[in-house]
């Protein structure tokens, strides 16, 4: 076969440019200390490449939700441990006013102070997060959830929705709770139920918040309640009554079935024991005074601080009964809020360590996987650097090789 000089110096300048073409490529590889360069390098290993990228991707953006979220729920936490403070404040208030040596005019300053505490429960349950939407407003975030209405009386405007992001592939978590469940939702009086004196009562009759004692007596007997315990005989007998204002049956304390509109013996500070529950009475009711009794029913934290408060604004008049009485149903509820709200501290303390633990296993994770990925996709540097050596030398040989080559010369053989 015939080889013409211009066939052999092409074929020397390829050789150098494949050399040079190869040198580059591993700089490129050392600079950017990634194997595969193009998808042609490495066909699998590229798509294994895509596929680990995207799910550190994904579980990284997994990892944001979960800081959005816990930083939200943390503001909530203190929110809550705010409206805790609060309601605590207002109990000690109210103990105070319903020592017998207050007045009237000192009962007024309480109330006061009060009054400026249950506003600025409010504005907790107004509060905001770092992107101006209330915390407490369910899904209507930028609606402002507690106002006052025409009456004075502290409305809920949000909805029951509770916002929620995804922490993981499979699992959600709530980043809020709608205020009707954090400020309502609670039971009035004991949570069982509730004693309402009657507002006509002229003695000094006092109710405390009562409690249950036969739990299956009690939820057995639910239909027979409302029953209003009424005080006859100058205020020395009680007889029970339905809603109606009918004498009724009932079971005491001992079991034994007590018949309609039988008048029982009253003495001040009495246990009042019936249908599974009992309450004591304290002072002297007078006759006609009465004592509602039904079963709990729903409101929202600040009606029945609201409540309790307009009675100590009202004062006593001619007793403190009426004042005795609503400090009592109001200290009896303020347990209970402040059991609810605690029970909401607690749920958003389960989120913020689930949080916790999940971007625990998200680092775990990625860490896995990048691991992974740069096995697949990362340079060796001690085998780069050694090929990179040998391409250089590789040529060096070739640039020499042609240059003797293309010293060559026929008439260097012609005598």
């Amino acid at each position: 076969m015939r080889i013409s000089t211009s066939q052999i110096f092409q074929n020397g300048v390829d050789v150098m440019q494949r050399q040079q073409a190869e040198i580059a490529r591993t700089q490129n590889q050392l600079a950017t200390g990634r194997r595969i360069l193009a998808p042609s390098d490495d066909p699998s290993g590229s798509v294994q490449t895509l596929q680990f990228e995207s799910r550190v991707q994904q579980t990284e953006q997994y990892q944001r939700n979960g800081d959005l979220a816990e930083r939200r729920l943390r503001l909530t936490e203190s929110t809550l441990a705010g409206v805790g403070d609060g309601l605590q404040r207002i109990r000690a208030l109210a103990v105070q006013a319903n020592n017998a040596s207050q007045t009237d005019e000192t009962r007024g300053y309480l109330a006061e102070e009060m009054r400026q505490v249950l506003d600025g429960l409010v504005d907790l349950a107004n509060t905001r997060d770092a992107n101006g939407e209330y915390l407490f407003a369910g899904y209507r975030s930028e609606t402002r959830p507690f106002v006052a209405d025409a009456t004075g009386q502290i409305v809920y405007q949000g909805d029951d929705g509770a916002r929620e992001v995804d922490i993981s592939p499979v699992r959600r978590i709530a980043v809020g709770d709608a205020g009707s469940a954090v400020f309502g939702g609670i039971l009035d009086g004991n949570g069982a139920f509730t004693v309402i004196p009657d507002a006509g009562n002229s003695g000094s009759g006092v109710a405390d918040g009562g409690q249950v004692v036969d739990r299956v007596l009690w939820e057995g007997s639910q239909g027979d309640f409302p029953v209003t315990i009424e005080f006859v005989n100058d205020g020395e007998q009680f007889r029970f009554l339905d809603d109606g204002g009918n004498p009724i049956d009932v079971t005491d304390g001992e079991g034994n079935t007590v018949a309609a509109g039988t008048p029982l013996d009253f003495t001040p500070g009495q246990t009042i024991e019936f249908n599974g529950i009992q309450l004591q009475v304290q002072g002297r009711p007078d006759a006609g005074d009465s004592f509602e009794i039904r079963p709990s029913q729903e409101q929202t934290l600040f009606q029945g601080l609201d409540r309790m408060i307009s009675a100590l604004e009202t004062g006593s008049g001619d007793t403190t009964a009426p004042v005795n009485n609503a400090i009592n149903r109001g200290l009896t509820e303020l347990d209970g809020a402040l059991e609810h709200v605690l029970d909401v501290r607690a749920t958003v303390g389960a989120r913020l360590n689930a949080l916790e633990s999940q971007d625990g296993l998200h680092e775990g994770q990625i860490l896995q996987m990048e691991t992974t990925l740069s096995e697949i996709r990362d340079l060796d540097y001690a085998e780069a650097i050694s090929r990179f050596n040998l391409q250089q030398v590789s040529l060096k040989a070739a640039q020499q090789s042609y240059t003797q080559v293309a010293r060559l010369s026929l008439f260097d053989y012609i005598r």
